[in-house]
């Protein structure tokens, strides 16, 4: 019959679970690397004077575009105009909050 120290033995061989061999430490492989550098390797192709001022063509008017929106932008904030006694509120009640915050931390 076994005894109470018996069982306690036996629960805790089975828990420990099955033992794992220790992990070797890695090293580089060089190999791998030089294989990986020759896989990489793509050919030069030439590029048709042609496609590329396409592309150019492309990127530019993108670039006037972008442009022309935000001056546009710009000058429909140009427009807005605040009251002096509006940005005080704006001012009074962020500091308000930024203080309730502070008090919070």
């Amino acid at each position: 019959m076994a005894t109470e120290g018996d069982v306690e033995l036996e629960l805790e061989t089975e828990t420990s679970g099955p033992e794992r061999p220790p992990e070797k430490p890695r090293k580089h492989d060089s190999g791998a690397a030089d294989l990986e550098r020759v896989t990489d390797y793509a050919e030069e192709k030439e590029i048709q004077s042609s496609n590329l001022e396409t592309a150019m063509s492309v990127i530019g008017d993108r670039r006037s575009r972008e442009q022309k929106a935000k001056q546009e932008r710009e000058k429909e904030l140009a427009k807005v105009t605040i009251k002096k006694e509006d940005l005080e509120l704006i001012v009074t009640h962020t500091c308000m909050t930024l203080g309730r915050m502070v008090l919070l931390k």
